[in-house]
């Protein structure tokens, strides 16, 4: 099985594009992630969908909008990542959270995802290979 991040973006585009990719298809969906940092001295959040694989070739996708929602705070009105719960809460899937180094740490950005997928593997969010 292969699985790969695919970069969508950080603006407002991208996040809807996510959005839309999840409610197209939510039999396909198969965890919503929102992974929280502290980026450029401001904590960021980038979310996530990990799709079921594919049947054939069994690709497995996790489409990501990296770092550019503003860590949705308490009592505060964020409306991307506001947008995001919507849409877990209409195909009944939690959206699970999780604190990670930002992927600058990184000298390459394919070293960042590959980190991810390893901390996905070790919590059972994706399957070993």
């Amino acid at each position: 099985m292969t699985q790969h991040f695919i970069k969508l973006g950080e603006g407002y585009g991208d996040v809807y594009e996510l959005i839309t990719l999840i409610d197209s298809m939510p039999n396909r969906v198969k965890h919503l992630l929102a992974f929280h940092t502290h980026k450029h001295g401001q904590d960021v959040t980038s979310i996530a969908a990990i799709l079921h694989p594919t049947s054939i070739g069994h690709f497995q996708p996790v489409y990501i909008c990296l770092e550019g929602i503003p860590k949705p705070k308490e009592g505060q009105s964020n409306v991307r990542y506001d947008a995001f719960k919507a849409v877990s809460e209409k195909i009944d899937v939690n959206i699970i959270e999780l604190d990670v180094q930002s992927s600058t740490t990184y000298y390459d950005e394919e070293l960042f995802y590959q980190q991810l997928i390893a901390v996905l593997r070790l919590n059972h969010l994706l399957p070993p290979i």
